[in-house]
């Protein structure tokens, strides 16, 4: 568990990983650190020098999300050809009734 921070000030525990580090870029000290896991898409989580902060997230992952077809596909009389069929036939009624 590693603690961050969150913008209403709270502090929490979280889930963590151990992440390596790059040995030249951390000047030798340490092969490893702690990272929050991102279990919760509302948040991304920031490293700074006080320690990890929580920020929320804009936008969505639409690439995980499966297309959905429109509710009324599946019902046969809603859809865009069963509406056409029938002002046909009406306008087809309507023509006969006037002649």
């Amino acid at each position: 568990m590693i603690p961050v921070r969150f913008p209403d000030g709270s502090l929490r525990d979280l889930p963590s990983e151990l992440c390596p580090v790059d040995a030249e870029t951390n000047g030798g000290a340490s092969r490893f650190h702690h990272r929050p896991i991102g279990v919760d898409a509302q948040w991304r989580f920031v490293e700074s020098k006080g320690g990890w902060l929580a920020r929320p997230r804009h936008g969505g992952l639409a690439i995980l999300i499966p297309p959905v077809d429109p509710w009324w596909q599946g019902i046969a009389t809603m859809t865009d050809q069963a509406v056409t069929r029938d002002a046909a036939t009406r306008d087809r009624g309507k023509s006969a009734r006037a002649a």
